[in-house]
């Protein structure tokens, strides 16, 4: 039978080799006491103890495990690293290999966790407007470091909409990066029918349209070229 030294305080939580922090376990007991340690400390390392020692847990994803969550001061992974993490996940080492997502058909919620399609009430909106409303709350929108960020992370990226066209049958229109059979490129026309009868004025500074003999005091018929 093998026998294993298990350390009663853990060395991830502080423990030593001292010879009073050790005991002699079965592997069974082992993976019990690491099990005992993670439900009570919810600790990862005592997770990936208790489930490797129960024979859970392959090689692959202990490594994997600990690769990931060993990065207590937030720095990035080299692109090796990177590179040996997505290949112990790839085919059927990926622990959810060939098995249906657990959240497949679910509904995912709406903003703010509302159900998709559920509306604030009215006491709801008003403490959200006066919430948004406060100074100061869009703030962090001028932050130099944060927007340039954001600039930064932004650029030689391809944007969603590069090569894509709108396309046509007559009846539905669709934006796509390929042409559709039966498609010809461009939109559907558009009745427009609240722009009907309306003629374009302007002050001298800008065009506006308004209906005929609708148009403010100052407003000529026309419009100003910006050539």
């Amino acid at each position: 039978m093998k026998i294993h030294k298990h350390h009663i305080i853990p060395k991830h939580a502080g423990g030593t080799d001292d010879p009073d922090n050790l005991v002699e376990l079965t592997i069974e007991e082992h993976a019990v006491a690491h099990k005992i340690l993670y439900e009570k400390y919810n600790r990862w390392q005592d997770r990936v103890a208790w489930l490797s020692l129960s024979g859970i847990m392959k090689d692959e994803e202990r490594i994997y495990e600990i690769l990931k969550n060993s990065n207590p001061g937030g720095y990035k992974h080299t692109k090796e690293a990177k590179k040996k993490l997505s290949e112990m996940r790839m085919g059927e080492k990926n622990p959810m290999y060939g098995k249906t997502a657990p959240n497949r058909g679910v509904k995912r919620p709406g903003v703010g966790g509302r159900k998709k399609g559920t509306r604030w009430s009215i006491e709801e909106r008003e403490k959200q407007i006066k919430i948004r409303s406060a100074n100061g709350y869009y703030d962090f929108t001028k932050d130099a470091a944060r927007n340039k960020k954001i600039s930064e992370s932004k650029k030689g990226s391809v944007g969603s909409a590069k090569g894509k066209n709108w396309y046509n049958n007559g009846n539905i229109e669709t934006y796509s990066s390929s042409f559709p059979d039966g498609f010809t490129k461009g939109r559907l026309p558009r009745l427009q029918l609240a722009k009907r009868g309306m003629l374009w004025y302007n002050n001298g500074i800008v065009n506006k349209q308004f209906k005929e003999n609708t148009q403010p005091e100052g407003y000529i018929r026309g419009r100003i070229t910006k050539k």
